[in-house]
């Protein structure tokens, strides 16, 4: 089974994202903070993350570091957030989150952005994978 390590800071969020992601045989991994991220990504065991996602509306955590920790670990990061915060979504994406979403897009298609992004070997070589903020739903939240 796949390990998915999420930074989601909302507890009600999290079981919702574990919940969902269990459904798909994936097996999820919450941490709250940036101390935790880290030390999920080093710790060695057995149950290394084959993927992470963060949460870029979260506040007091600094997300950007996690994107990027992730990132010098070579693991592939999904950034969700809300659609109107165009400036978290480009400093996400400079950090290097490969796919960047809004909310909506997120909840509405968990499973199917974590597999996508688990096929592709590295999406950042490839800007057309990235998708856009606002370009669906955009009342919702």
């Amino acid at each position: 089974m796949v390990t998915i390590l999420v930074l989601e800071k909302d507890l009600f969020f999290a079981v919702k994202i574990r919940d969902t992601l269990r459904h798909h045989e994936m097996e999820v991994t919450t941490v709250r903070n940036l101390t935790d991220f880290e030390q999920r990504l080093t710790s060695g065991d057995d149950k290394q993350p084959a993927l992470a996602i963060v949460n870029i509306a979260t506040k007091g955590v600094d997300w950007e570091t996690a994107i990027r920790t992730a990132r010098a670990s070579d693991l592939s990061v999904l950034a969700f957030g809300s659609h109107m915060d165009l400036d978290a979504r480009a400093k996400a994406l400079q950090a290097g989150a490969q796919k960047v979403v809004a909310n909506s897009k997120f909840v509405s298609d968990m499973p199917g952005l974590v597999r996508s992004l688990l096929r592709a070997p590295d999406t950042l070589s490839d800007p057309s994978a990235m998708a856009s903020f606002g370009s669906e739903n955009e009342g919702e939240e």
